[in-house]
């Protein structure tokens, strides 16, 4: 097992390295397991919570909380608790989640489909805009692929790819390794050489009081207005709709449904990952900071026309973990493009509603799109 795998964070490549008063945070005993150590000299109990449930630590003779972690392969996000606060340990690697920093684990898969390995590596841009439709400047995250930088001639397809609720732009390279993803997959010859460019779906706002919320419905306007034709001035994009493809999770799959659905001029290739057709964010209690009335989901009346839909899009890709908490919402849909008789690739994964999931819905997609046989030339 490399140490670096267990410890990897956005904010430093390299494991973090505890003081010396302090135990090594993660460890392997001999059976394979991994263990968690947490030095709380004055704690009474120390709890590590994952989703919705809490393994205590046991307090060794040595004064380290150790707790043997349930995690057994890819990323899960957790919250270490002592004494019921919730506390950010700077030992374990730092993401990005539920609106901010947070720990996760990380564990080294067989399946090494994201992993870094020794080939022809693209290139990870913060790039900022301004986005006029709230007057205040943005950031996005933008893959190019290998050669780009080397050939200057030649123009690329681009994948507007969103994360979830809770999330932003960094997601989709810290966590979901998309860009380890793509370089893999061209270095295999399996996926073609496309631009990625991941934005921040969470659109900040200022009220007229003065209060900074979030309005994420304001995220399709801002894309249209401000990063596509930004975008295609700043980097060597194929403007046509066919080298165009658009994909989220989660939250960002009802953007990607909400875009692709009304602009359909736009998008030829469409990725529903663990997501839904319907927008049931707008006007809920919890996810929506804005007091409004639900969604009425005008973009679904382009199922209507089955035969146009069909003809509009090469791909419409939908998948879904089997133990997500949503996987009935999916399922509701899947019966409503039945009814529609509305074409797509469906596809269930083993899992539930994290990126252990949504990396391998992007390595299927990419696999799909930009591909000549599906382009209609």
């Amino acid at each position: 097992m490399n140490k670096k795998d267990l410890t990897s964070q956005a904010l430093s490549f390299c494991p973090i390295i505890p003081p010396k008063d302090e135990p090594e945070i993660l460890t392997y005993d001999e059976e394979g397991r991994m263990w968690v150590h947490i030095r709380a000299d004055r704690a009474e109990q120390v709890s590590l919570r994952i989703y919705e449930k809490e393994y205590p630590f046991s307090r060794g003779e040595d004064g380290i909380w150790h707790l043997m972690c349930p995690v057994r392969e890819g990323i899960v996000y957790v919250q270490l608790l002592i004494d019921c606060m919730e506390v950010l340990t700077p030992y374990l690697p730092i993401c990005y989640g539920y609106s901010r920093p947070y720990n996760c684990v990380m564990v080294e898969e067989k399946n090494d489909f994201y992993a870094l390995k020794n080939v022809p590596h693209g290139t990870v841009r913060r790039e900022y805009y301004f986005a006029s439709c709230i007057e205040e400047w943005e950031s996005c995250i933008v893959y190019t692929p290998p050669g780009y930088d080397e050939n200057p001639e030649r123009r690329y397809p681009v994948l507007y790819l969103q994360h979830g609720h809770g999330e932003n732009e960094i997601g989709w390279t810290t966590s979901g390794k998309v860009n380890f993803i793509l370089d893999n997959l061209i270095a295999d010859s399996k996926a073609v050489p496309f631009i990625i460019v991941m934005c921040n779906g969470m659109v900040q706002k200022c009220t007229e009081e003065g209060k900074r919320v979030v309005d994420y419905t304001l995220f399709p306007e801002l894309l249209i207005r401000d990063v596509i034709p930004w975008i295609e001035k700043r980097f060597r994009i194929q403007t046509d709709k066919k080298y165009r493809a658009m994909a989220g999770l989660s939250m960002g799959s009802i953007h990607t449904a909400v875009m692709a659905f009304t602009h359909p001029e736009y998008f030829e290739y469409v990725g529903i990952f663990s997501g839904f057709l319907h927008d049931f964010i707008q006007g809920d209690g919890q996810m929506d900071m804005i007091q409004r009335e639900a969604s009425q989901n005008l973009h679904l009346k382009v199922l209507d026309n089955a035969e146009k839909f069909n003809k509009n899009f090469s791909i419409f890709f939908r998948c879904i973990g089997k133990s997500d908490p949503f996987i009935d919402q999916f399922m509701l849909d899947d019966k409503l493009l039945e009814e529609k008789e509305i074409r797509c690739i469906r596809k269930v994964y083993d899992g539930t509603h994290d990126w252990n999931v949504w990396r391998k819905c992007i390595w299927d997609f990419a696999q799909m799109i930009f591909k000549s046989d599906n382009m209609r030339l």
